[in-house]
Order: structure tokens, then C-alpha cells, then sequence
């Protein structure tokens, strides 16, 4: 069993704003592999007040009595689909110590050293006040998971979409892709892969009702219906992506994934968009694992380009139909 901590920022109930975070909280509160130590508040889809009490209002309707932390930042959305915002947070120290989620994440990576795994999917505020209060924290987490970043623009439509996980706080960004040693992202064009299709959620919505309304957290249908025509009328899309629910399932379930190893040389300006830079592609060597990868890194960090800290894990899903399957099966049972 993972031991994991989950640092989103969780809108759903918000209108006009994803779900896809308190769907994967659900993936990762029902599955049976996951010990959920807390969940952790940051911002993205909507400021930090938002979010906090967001998370609060789902935990209480499944009865969940897991701890939830309030990050910092003083962030402002102004436009949600046009990416939009204002991000005033404070880099003094005296408010970074403040921080009750960073807190709470080095005091559990203290705790459960190399044995902790951080899924993050939101800005990455947290984790970069985390390492400022201990510059050790983030190599002595045993693997990061991360949803954001992209490597070309997301066209969603006939729209590009803004990235607002990295992008959101760019010096949280730099610095946990260049600190962390075990780290997949996934990014925002690998997700664009797997839909989760207007026939998929009919398919489901049938069979609650003639499963007598008894899925297990019924209500995430209402809220699945209302977030898929919110995007269809922004996106004229009959679809939606799941996001934050595809890096939960990559955490637990790797096998449904093809590992993409590639060195990163990404400046912290091309973080402001999100984008990562990739520079070289270690999967044409196929027979190595993950492991093996991190090893060779650590052995050549010194020569080539230092690329010590700077290999990530870039996954990509093998089935869609997998993959979706698979959130069905354990946040609606």
C-alpha cells in the first residue's frame, strides 16, 4: 500500500470550473492500494479560499474524515477559460513558514522518509515552500506524480487552452522538475489522449438508474452531467479530458502507461506558460526500467549537460478505454 499525500486544487462544485480534482481525490480516497495521509490546498483553478472550502464541502459529503491543509498564495482568478489571473503571493520566509499544507508535507516526508509518494495537481506553491523550509524534503520523496506543463500548445476545439498548473507559479515549477529524482509529469498533451466521451457518461448514467440510483458517490454523476455541458458550451467538445484522475491512475496503476524518459532543459521563463523544454529522449532503449534510468542519471550527472536532476518521466497512456474503465470501476464502484 502507497502511502500518499494529494496536493490539488479541487473546484468541483464551483460552476464553470473543473471537476477533474475532486474526482481524482475520490479515485485515490476508494482505492484500496492507497493510504491517503492528507490532502493538501494550493490554487490553480481558483483562488486558495475557494479550494480549501471546496475540499471541506466534498469531504463532508462522503463522510471522509482525512485531513485536509490550506496552502498560501495570493492568487485571483479573473478569467477561467481564457487562463486569466493575478498571482500576488508573498515570497517572504516568515509567510512560506506559515504555510499549514507545506508544514504538513515536510513533516511527513520527516516522518516516512523514501516512502512517501506526493501526487500534485495543482500550483506548485506547496511543494516549493516545502523545499524552502527544508532544502532536503524534496529528494527524500520517494516519487512525485505531477499533472501539468505542456510541450506544444493544447488546442481544445478550435481554442488553445492556457496552462495553469506550472505556469501558476513558476518557481515552484523549476524547482521541484530540477530537484526531484524519481518524477513523472502528466502533461497536459499526453492527457489530451485519453476522453472520457459523452457516450461513456450516458453508458454510466444508464446504468445508475437501472442499478436503482446505488452507485457508490451518486452525486458525482450530477456533477459529471454539469461540468460536461459547461465545456461543451465553452469547447463545442462532446468530451471532456480527466486530467488530475490520469495522474491518480498513473500513481496506482503504472502498468497502464508507456514510461517516456527525457531530459529537460527548461529555463524558469518558460515556465510562466508552463512549457517544458525536452532535449533528449532516453525510450529508444526499451529493455530498461525506471530504476535503471535514474541509475544511469546519477552516473553520467556530471558530464552531459548535467543532466543529473533534470530526467523526467513523461508517461503516456496505452488505452483511453483502459484508463477510464479503470476511474469508473473504483470512484463509482
Amino acid at each position: 500500500m502507497k502511502k500518499v499525500i494529494y496536493d490539488c486544487d479541487n473546484t468541483m462544485g464551483i460552476s464553470n470550473r473543473d471537476i477533474d480534482d475532486g474526482l481524482a481525490l475520490l479515485y485515490l480516497i476508494n482505492n484500496p492500494e492507497v493510504e491517503l495521509l492528507g490532502v493538501t490546498c494550493t490554487y490553480g483553478n481558483d483562488n486558495i479560499d475557494y479550494v480549501y472550502n471546496q475540499t471541506i464541502e466534498l469531504m463532508k459529503e462522503i463522510n471522509c474524515d482525512i485531513p485536509v491543509y490550506k496552502g498560501r498564495g495570493g492568487y485571483k482568478m479573473k478569467d477561467y477559460y481564457a487562463g486569466v489571473y493575478i498571482n500576488e503571493t508573498s515570497k517572504n520566509i516568515e509567510d512560506v513558514k506559515k504555510n499549514e499544507a507545506a508544514q504538513f508535507i515536510v513533516s511527513m516526508v520527516h516522518k516516512y522518509p523514501e516512502e512517501l509518494s506526493i501526487i500534485a495537481t495543482g500550483s506548485m506553491q506547496n511543494l516549493y515552500d516545502a523545499s524552502i523550509i527544508d532544502q532536503s524534503i524534496i529528494a527524500n520523496i520517494k516519487e512525485i506524480v505531477l499533472m501539468g506543463g505542456i510541450t506544444k500548445p493544447l488546442k481544445v476545439g478550435n481554442k488553445i487552452m492556457n496552462e495553469l498548473n506550472f505556469s501558476v507559479c513558476p518557481e515552484g515549477a523549476f524547482t521541484v522538475l530540477n530537484k526531484a529524482t524519481k518524477l513523472s509529469v502528466l502533461t497536459g498533451n499526453n492527457c489530451m489522449d485519453v476522453e472520457f466521451t459523452g457516450d461513456e457518461f450516458r453508458a454510466l448514467k444508464k446504468r445508475f438508474e437501472e442499478e436503482g440510483h446505488k452507485l457508490k458517490n451518486e452525486f458525482v454523476i450530477r456533477k459529471i452531467e454539469k461540468w460536461m455541458n459547461e465545456f461543451k458550451d465553452e469547447y463545442g467538445c462532446d468530451s471532456i479530458v480527466l486530467w488530475d484522475v490520469i495522474a491518480a491512475i498513473y500513481l496506482t496503476n503504472p502498468e497502464l502507461f508507456d514510461d517516456r524518459f527525457v531530459t529537460i532543459r527548461s529555463k524558469l521563463d518558460d515556465f510562466s506558460i508552463g512549457y517544458i523544454n525536452t532535449i533528449r529522449d532516453y525510450t529508444e532503449n526499451v529493455t530498461l526500467s525506471r530504476e535503471d534510468v535514474f541509475k544511469i542519471v546519477d552516473r553520467y550527472k556530471d558530464v552531459e549537460l548535467n543532466i543529473g536532476r533534470n530526467v523526467i518521466n513523461l508517461p503516456t497512456v496505452k488505452s483511453s478505454e483502459e484508463v477510464n474503465k479503470k476511474m469508473i470501476e473504483i470512484v463509482h464502484g
